[in-house]
Order: structure tokens, then C-alpha cells, then sequence
């Protein structure tokens, strides 16, 4: 059963939305020395990039203005080369590319909801 990729438009939202509220507060130094928000936010960079890989050509095109390889290859780095992952880079992308991730994909999200394209069911 393929998953419609609307969802996967709405999971990558979702991540970004979390990753934002977990560095809310957080500088460097505190997001490097808490394991918890630290491993929460790769785990949202991994959902990020899954989910970008399942997006057709037609939603990435909608969406310019953002390479969606990078999260992708970002996954793909945190799953099968986790120790090499580097904290800084993991705070630049959460902290300075996610939220113009989130703002285009949200834009998107919204204006095919405005449309009449509900979210479809899991």
C-alpha cells in the first residue's frame, strides 16, 4: 500500500514545527549538552529526509527555493554513518534551514488544503 504524499508533505511540517519547539530557548552549548533534545532533533532531521525522498517531482517543483537532497542525504548520513554526525552542522540545519523548510512546506500544505485537498487518512 503506497501512503499518499500529502502525508509525507504534513509529517515533514510536523518535524520542522518540532525541531523549532525544541530549540526554542537553546543555545549551542545547551542544545550540544542535552542528549535528549540533541537525539529529539535528529530524529526529526531523519523524518525530515524520509520524508522528502517520498515527495513526488511535482511538490519539490511547487516548493523552489529549497534543495530537497539535503535533508535526504542528511538522513541518510544520522541512520548509516551516525558516528559521523556532527554537532554543529546538526545545529545549523536545525536551527538556520528548518524554519524556511517548514515556512515553504507549510505554505504548500495550507494553500492545497485551501484548494480542497484535505489531509488524506494514515
Amino acid at each position: 500500500m503506497s501512503r499518499d504524499w500529502l502525508l509525507y508533505l504534513s509529517d515533514l511540517v510536523e518535524s520542522a514545527e518540532k525541531i523549532e519547539r525544541l530549540l526554542r530557548g537553546q543555545t549551542f552549548e545547551s542544545f550540544r549538552a542535552n542528549e535528549a533534545v540533541f537525539d529529539a532533533v535528529l530524529f526529526n532531521l531523519q523524518i525530515i529526509g524520509e520524508a522528502a525522498k517520498k515527495l513526488p517531482e511535482e511538490a519539490t517543483r511547487a516548493m523552489p527555493g529549497v534543495d530537497w537532497s539535503r535533508p535526504a542525504r542528511l538522513r541518510d548520513l544520522i541512520a548509516h554513518h551516525y558516528f559521523a554526525v556532527d554537532a554543529g552542522i546538526v545545529w545549523d540545519v536545525a536551527a538556520n534551514r528548518i524554519p524556511e523548510v517548514r515556512a515553504v512546506a507549510g505554505a504548500l500544505l495550507t494553500s492545497l488544503r485551501s484548494k480542497g485537498n484535505p489531509p488524506p487518512s494514515q
